[in-house]
């Protein structure tokens, strides 16, 4: 079974702080182009990006957003549903030489009769706690939005104070990501790198 390294985990990590940033950068582009800009000549307007009755393009981040989301789905059509059980051969019994006796005895499979060594990954199911884990992200998402446009009418807050509070909640966002570099999985024995090698 694949485990990621903490230098992976901390990079996969690092890189989900940049998402809210480049959708701020996404989003002011946008707005630099009427709502209209499609349908109408922009070049007759009357208003620009300063006037207070200005309307920006709000929803060409998101169908820009969606076509990327929706190509590269299509790639993941070509990933099988389930990968078929692995035969290997048994001269790759020998990698097993480079391992620690005791690790190479940890790590070792049955071999039938008929000296091909079948590995079988571990069918363990998902329990129900871990399948309400992938359930957490869209409930919590409209909660943060509900509770964002609550706070937003209950403290009367004008666009500049949207702004800091938006702002103010993506750093408290911000440093819990960061605190999750800290964070990690063992990574699992390779010879010559995590653990020497058995042989001379």
């Amino acid at each position: 079974i694949f485990q990621p390294s903490k230098e992976m985990s901390r990079i996969l990590f690092s890189t989900l702080v940049f998402g809210p940033a480049c959708g701020f950068i996404l989003g002011s582009v946008c707005t630099k182009f009427y709502v209209d800009f499609i349908f109408i000549d922009t070049s007759k307007l009357s208003i620009t990006p300063d006037d207070p009755r200005w309307i920006g393009a709000w929803w060409a981040g998101f169908l820009l957003c969606g076509a990327l989301l929706f190509f590269s789905a299509l790639l993941m059509f070509g990933f099988p549903h389930s990968l078929p059980a692995r035969e290997v051969d048994e001269g790759a019994e020998s990698e097993q030489v480079m391992l620690p006796p005791a690790l190479s005895q940890e790590y070792e499979t049955p071999k039938p009769s008929n000296g091909v060594v079948l590995i079988h990954e571990p069918a363990n199911s998902p329990t129900c706690c871990q399948q309400l884990r992938g359930m957490t992200a869209i409930p919590c998402a409209c909660l943060g939005i509900f509770m964002g446009g609550l706070l937003v009418k209950k403290l009367n807050l004008s666009a500049l104070g949207a702004i800091r509070m938006a702002m103010l909640v993506n750093l408290i966002s911000t440093a819990c990501y960061i605190s999750f570099l800290f964070l990690g999985c063992n990574t699992g024995p390779v010879a010559g790198v995590t653990v020497s090698y058995g042989n001379e």
